[in-house]
């Protein structure tokens, strides 16, 4: 995987995040499902009636799973190439292409957001403010970060960079669970109002 993430930093580093995502699409999958990137924890935290947002769902894989414990799944990603792979593959979820710093639902909209090894992608503290924007009050966010290789080259995803922006963001720093040694979850609320 360090090899992986390696390109990764640099993609984001380069701001060509996009374009390697979008190579990526057809294959991305199919050796995703041999890792462990937590899913257990995203789903545990799920009651049937929930509406969830995953933030950069990529082809599905966490979403499909999300939706089998909620009331209502959607999926945001970028990457029309990777939302068109998710639609493939099936599934009772809902999926838009737009950007997750620019959120296109209503304020209060999810009872959780999750973002699975996306959060590299984009600004944290944009990310942060608008998941805490269409969280409801005391709504859950469930975001993994690989916290050792990718911040070498985009230290603005480091772990001190990226407490600090939830911190900003009006949520509040429940939990960080280390996921196979170089992944951080973290485990955040918004304040209720």
């Amino acid at each position: 995987m360090i090899p992986v993430h390696v390109v990764e930093g640099l993609a984001v580093r380069w701001e060509l995040a996009r374009e390697l995502y979008q190579a990526l699409a057809a294959v991305y999958e199919p050796g995703r499902r041999f890792y462990y990137f937590g899913e257990d924890h995203f789903e545990a935290a799920l009651q049937a009636s929930d509406r969830v947002l995953e933030l950069g769902s990529g082809t599905g894989y966490l979403a499909r799973r999300l939706a089998r414990h909620a009331g209502k799944v959607i999926g945001i990603e970028r990457e029309w190439r990777m939302v068109r792979e998710a639609v493939k593959r099936g599934g009772a979820v809902q999926y838009v292409v737009g950007d997750m710093t620019k959120l296109p639902f209503k304020s209060g909209s999810f009872d959780h957001c999750a973002s699975l090894g996306a959060f590299h992608c984009v600004d944290p503290e944009t990310f942060f403010s608008e998941t805490c924007r269409v969280l409801r009050p005391g709504g859950k966010a469930l975001v993994l970060s690989e916290v050792r290789v990718i911040p070498l080259f985009a230290p603005h995803v480091g772990l001190e960079p990226t407490r600090e922006a939830l911190r900003r963001s009006g949520m509040k720093l429940q939990s960080e669970i280390r996921i196979s040694g170089i992944y951080r979850l973290f485990r955040a609320s918004k304040r209720q109002e």
